[in-house]
């Protein structure tokens, strides 16, 4: 067996020499070519290849931006893919009001069709932002198209929701519309007097005569 060893090792001994035989063969041939151009012809190889490479890169970066073209073009075909069969519902909804007569109908068919258009949201990760009455007001997820007084509602909170906003994954599409209160009227008046008892009229200073 240690015979058998032996000879095993000197066998991949050898076949380990032959490989680097044949690899110091080659990389002499290689020299030996180069060795035999001239410098003016290195340098045309040179350039060659240089050309060859330039032509490449130039080939990926069209390919990249066509690519990136047809991305951008048809980005927004599964979402007009799924819109279509809400088209579908709408006009059967409208179709099923003509024929029932009924506003009762046309109601159910409308609302049908809001609801598949919210699912539709809810599949490509776009959400309602929570606005609510009462709610405090905040700058970043609302707009305020209005500011009342309230009695019923503190200031700086929403008293009436005009449109919903949405929002996809953690960005703002569109913030919800809302009216804010100002607070109580009375507030406002008591708000009112005491700048005016701020800032008292001198009865004994003299009229400016004109």
């Amino acid at each position: 067996m240690t015979e058998e060893n032996e000879n095993l090792d000197e066998v991949l001994q050898d076949e380990s020499q032959l490989e680097q035989l044949l690899e110091e063969a080659a990389n002499s041939d290689e020299q030996e070519v180069v060795d035999e151009l001239t410098p003016e012809q290195q340098i045309a190889e040179l350039q060659d290849k240089n050309v060859r490479l330039l032509a490449e890169m130039d080939n990926v970066r069209k390919r990249a931006m066509r690519d990136a073209s047809e991305s951008r073009k048809y980005a927004a075909m599964p979402l007009i893919t799924d819109l279509l069969s809400m088209t579908d519902n709408l006009q059967r909804a409208l179709d099923a009001a003509d024929a029932a007569d009924s506003v009762e109908s046309l109601k159910n068919g409308v609302d049908m069709v809001l609801q598949g258009i919210v699912q539709i949201f809810q599949k490509y990760s776009c959400q309602p932002i929570p606005t609510e009455v009462g709610q405090a007001f905040d700058m970043n997820l609302h707009e305020a198209v209005g500011m009342q007084p309230s009695e019923d509602h503190p200031a700086n909170s929403i008293m009436m929701v005009a449109s919903q906003g949405y929002e996809l994954y953690d960005r703002v599409l569109r913030p919800s519309q809302v009216i804010v209160s100002s607070g109580s009227p009375q507030s406002d008046s008591d708000s009112i007097d005491a700048e005016s008892a701020d800032d008292p009229v001198d009865a004994d200073e003299p009229a400016t005569e004109e």
